[in-house]
């Protein structure tokens, strides 16, 4: 009966929207497999984009269309009924209902061609549906998926993990790192303008980039990335500019304690009242044994936000990323902006909750913002700590504008970046913000890391750059003179080796290594056995002559020896391919790995992902990028893994926005549901 009734609200869904002729949609196919979409409206392009997606990766799709429609437990069990949990706790089913009617007619326009897509799919390719009943979907699953997305990527889900199993916190903020560059035509050799947009993301699963091209008669022409289930380009080049997105590190998350009244059940203390909290429930099915068990865990709702009770209290939180669904609207307007000016105002809407964001444009503007939704608050409180909640001081209602977040444009020196550093790092170092002209109580990082002080130093040894100078830093793969890893490796740099005759020789390789992360360096080889035993460590003499000597004993045993190159240790691999590659955790291109087996190797999941390079010069853009894999996530494709050697050896495929000549050199034209 509940499927019939789902199955009829599809029905009446799609009678009240635009009905999508498929025949209106050409997909194209380039030689990589690389998905050209063209039609006459936006709408008809993300049908078209929701078809060729799921050609390559329906899969993931569902898991985040799964999450959206409060059905990962159902699919995943424990670990998807957890999913579900933080979906309702965020409240994101609730802001769908209160905030969609803020949504602009072009962007449910947008979605509803989307959805209208996906859901044509699955009616056509039932053998790949991972769930029955989780087709039809509609536009609020899509928007629930978003809110939860974009939560996640804000922290809340590691806080509510930590004080759901009692442990400390404070700010989430860690990441393995992406890079944005932008160069202006005044420091380079050829007079374009270069941009590099560099994300280091997952290779695989929901945040894992797709690459698509998405053109209309209505003014989109753009290629970029985005996640499995979205509608519109994250980050890319359209004609006229682009831009590279990079996690930021303000404090975007406050997390209060609440002081609880000790006679009354649940009730607690706020500028001098007693309150009550509203009690809710968590609605789960949790997959055991293949049935779906129904479930139901508890929560509250304080004058602060969504509240946890664990056994230290009641503690609530509050930020940005569940409080408004504009943030892919915004993505979708900032794709079709045509000069700086448009696209700042589009920004300026600070509907993304974070994401610094580089931009270069044909017009040899730059550009660089550390974007965030930062509330105003009240310097008098550590808010990077947990707050008092019981005073309506720690409660805020307003954010800081777009004007005064730390932004440069055209700088001087001729090149931006930001490569998860401090936002006071970002140009040259005369024409750098003062982090003291911002407000403490914003949080920025004032940190650097080894990826920006590499960038530095060879930035600065250039006086202008041509291309092939801008792709050598680029793909740099050597650590500074100085390590700036949260564990203070340099210490073991610093052992004096004749001290310490047991590892003397492991010491000697190490400390006259060229710090270039190579794969056939032996250095590099005993730098990532060292990093991984190093981790999560605070490292004193005692400690790092401990590391080296684990470090040793580990090769020794597996290997028969130390000098064991990178090659032996790490591979880029997918399905039966395999091969060595470059790269350490927090070079310019790194690479992070994961256990493959009980060995030392290991086998890349994370690191160098999407990259796409621009130079903006006459005409349209000329464009080159690469993807870790390939185009296609099924493993029966020919574009499985056709990209990986490429990739391996830091090559890229040229890319065009040129109609004319996507079509000339076309592998396949089709239709969806005609191909």
């Amino acid at each position: 009966m509940k499927y019939i009734l789902l199955l009829f609200c599809g029905i009446q869904f799609f009678t009240l929207s635009a009905q999508i002729s498929p025949d209106k949609i050409d997909i194209v196919r380039d030689q990589w497999g690389v998905a050209h979409i063209y039609a006459e409206k936006d709408s008809e392009v993300a049908y078209g984009l929701a078809w060729a997606h799921s050609e390559d990766d329906f899969k993931t799709i569902q898991s985040t269309l799964l999450a959206g429609k409060l059905m990962a437990g159902r699919q995943f069990g424990k670990d998807g009924a957890g999913i579900d949990f933080f979906t309702q706790f965020i409240g994101a089913p609730d802001v769908v209902k209160e905030k969609k009617d803020e949504l602009s007619p072009e962007f449910l326009a947008l979605l509803d061609g989307y959805i209208q897509g996906i859901n044509s799919y699955a009616e056509h390719h039932k053998d790949e549906v991972l769930n029955r009943k989780l087709f039809p979907v509609t536009d609020d699953d899509m928007l629930t998926a978003f809110v939860l997305s974009l939560s996640a990527m804000s922290g809340a889900d590691k806080i509510v993990g930590d004080i759901v199993t009692n442990q400390s916190f404070n700010n989430p903020y860690v990441g393995i790192g992406s890079n944005g560059i932008a160069i202006s035509k005044n420091k380079t050799t050829t007079g374009e303008s270069f941009l590099a947009v560099n994300s280091h993301q997952p290779f695989e699963g929901p945040a894992s980039w797709y690459e698509v091209h998405l053109n209309s008669e209505e003014g989109w022409n753009m290629l970029g990335s985005l996640f499995p289930g979205s509608p519109t380009i994250f980050h890319g080049v359209n004609e006229n500019l682009g831009w590279a997105h990079t996690v930021n590190h303000p404090d975007k998350m406050d997390v209060y304690q609440l002081r609880m009244h000790p006679d009354k059940k649940e009730h607690y203390y706020f500028d001098g009242k007693v309150l009550e909290l509203e009690k809710r429930k968590a609605k789960l099915k949790v997959k055991i044994l293949g049935i779906p068990i129904p479930l139901s865990k508890t929560y509250y709702q304080s004058v602060y936000g969504p509240t946890l009770k664990n056994d230290n209290g009641y503690f609530s939180l509050s930020f940005a990323a569940n409080q408004n669904l504009k943030a892919i609207q915004q993505w979708y307007e900032m794709t079709k902006t045509k000069n700086l000016q448009e696209f700042k105002g589009v920004v300026s809407q600070l509907y993304l909750p974070d994401f610094n964001i580089v931009y270069a444009d044909k017009d040899h503007h730059i550009f660089y913002v550390s974007n965030a939704q930062l509330p105003v608050r009240d310097p008098n409180f550590n808010w990077k700590n947990v707050l008092p909640g019981d005073t309506s001081a720690t409660q805020w209602d307003n954010h800081h504008a777009f004007d005064e977040l730390p932004q440069y444009t055209d700088p001087k020196a001729g090149y931006l970046f930001n490569m998860n550093n401090t936002p006071f790092n970002a140009t040259a170092f005369e024409e750098n913000l003062d982090s003291l002209d911002f407000p403490a109580e914003m949080g920025f990082s004032l940190k650097d890391n080894n990826r920006s002080i590499r960038f530095q130093n060879l930035i600065s040894q250039e006086d202008k750059l041509s291309y092939e100078d801008f792709k050598r830093i680029k793909f740099d793969i050597q650590y500074p003179e100085q390590f700036q890893f949260e564990e203070e490796v340099n210490i073991i740099f610093e052992l004096k080796p004749k001290d310490y005759p047991e590892i003397e020789d492991y010491l000697n390789i190490l400390q006259n290594w060229d710090r270039k992360t190579e794969n056939e360096s032996i250095g590099a080889g005993l730098m990532k056995v060292l990093i991984n035993n190093a981790k999560g460590k605070e490292i004193d003499k005692a400690t790092a002559v401990e590391i080296v000597k684990i470090s040793q004993s580990q090769l020794i045993a597996e290997f028969g020896t130390i000098k064991v190159p990178l090659s032996e240790l790490q591979v880029h691999k997918r399905g039966d391919k395999e091969m060595p590659i470059d790269g350490l955790p927090d070079v310019i291109a790194p690479m992070y790995t994961k256990k493959m087996g009980e060995g030392l190797k290991e086998q890349t999941y994370v690191g160098e992902s999407y990259i796409l390079l621009a130079r903006f010069g006459e005409g349209l853009p000329k464009l080159e990028s690469i993807m870790p894999y390939g185009a296609s996530s099924k493993s029966e494709s020919p574009h499985y893994t056709d990209q990986m050697e490429m990739f391996v050896n830091k090559e890229l495929k040229p890319m065009t926005l040129d109609k004319e000549e996507i079509y000339k050199n076309a592998k396949r034209i089709y239709h969806p549901m005609l191909e």
